[in-house]
């Protein structure tokens, strides 16, 4: 069996990472667990956690991948110089679904970029990174799958407790500069989802929790702002245990069929509602960048009434 290293920032820390990893083990048909080097007792089944410091040779592996979203310039760095080692000893270097995001994507190239070259795969998840390789000047050919994520089994349990009749979608991703974007954009706002005042919201996180961009706390000011009086459904969201819990990927999948238009900023929501048919008001607010990338990747899918707005402070 080929022993297989997994090199992700944070795995399986939100919905959007495990959305991208979870089913990495049957889709590389490894043979065997994923290994994490981390010193966590508890992983997802297909996965294993590894000595974190140990040295390549002596971990047996055979193939390195590189998976899901980077945000983090410093983590990027590290994790080429970390899979660096491996390739050097022998192992195979792939690259899956790699989403090149957050202040990762800068002009100048990370001083190991010249690994890729020797990379047997490099899949993308989206244009954008590409054109950061591009940009780095990786040789190795590459192919864009973007958002492999939006398509899979959607599980019903949360959207019927749902009440009748339309329901918006909101995943506004939070954090202080969204929110001057979008109350600088507020009476546009409020023209442009006029058909919605009125109408119950619901909030379809995809980060998690505790993250300085949790799209529950940014939809409960974003509805105050904008959509004030509107109801906000599931409360149990706000508890951050039951949602760790209780909101899986494939219930995401459930309660954004359910929508009649989600908005959002935020690309796994707007993902998963492409490929079930729902429109999507895609809100770039300036400089977050993920729901432009998003909606330009799919555009040849997007349903009818979808539509990008793009908003600055």
């Amino acid at each position: 069996m080929m022993r297989t290293l997994l090199l992700a920032e944070r795995p399986f820390r939100d919905l959007r990472s495990r959305a991208l990893l979870a089913d990495l083990p049957q889709l590389l048909a490894a043979g065997e667990a994923l290994l994490i080097p981390s010193d966590a007792p508890r992983w997802p089944p297909g996965f294993a956690a590894c000595p974190p410091a140990a040295a390549p040779a002596t971990l047996g592996i055979a193939r390195v991948v590189m998976a899901g979203c980077f945000t983090e310039r410093a983590g990027f760095e590290a994790m080429l110089a970390r899979a660096a080692g491996f390739v050097a000893v022998g192992a195979r270097l792939e690259l899956r679904r790699l989403c090149l995001d957050g202040g990762v994507p800068r002009a100048e190239p990370p001083p190991a970029i010249g690994l890729l070259d020797a990379a047997s795969l490099i899949e993308l998840r989206d244009h954008f990174s590409a054109d950061a390789l591009l940009r780095w000047g990786v040789a190795a050919p590459f192919r864009i799958a973007p958002y492999p994520e939006r398509t899979g089994p959607a599980d019903p349990l949360l959207a019927e407790s749902l009440p009748r009749g339309p329901i918006l979608g909101l995943s506004i991703l939070g954090g202080g500069k969204a929110r001057r974007v979008w109350q600088a954009n507020a009476a546009l706002l409020r023209e442009r989802l006029a058909a919605w005042q009125g109408r119950p919201v619901l909030p379809l996180p995809a980060e998690a929790p505790d993250a300085a961009f949790d799209e529950l706390s940014a939809a409960t000011d974003f509805v105050a702002d904008i959509l004030p009086g509107a109801s906000i459904l599931l409360p149990d969201l706000a508890d951050p245990v039951w949602r760790r819990r209780q909101l899986t990927l494939p219930r995401l999948r459930g309660l954004v069929a359910r929508c009649g238009l989600v908005a959002a900023s935020q690309d796994l929501p707007a993902a998963l509602a492409i490929a079930a048919g729902v429109p999507v008001l895609g809100l770039a607010m300036a400089p977050e960048r993920r729901i432009a990338i998003c909606l330009s990747s799919l555009a040849n899918e997007l349903p009818p009434g979808s539509d990008l707005m793009l908003l600055r402070a």
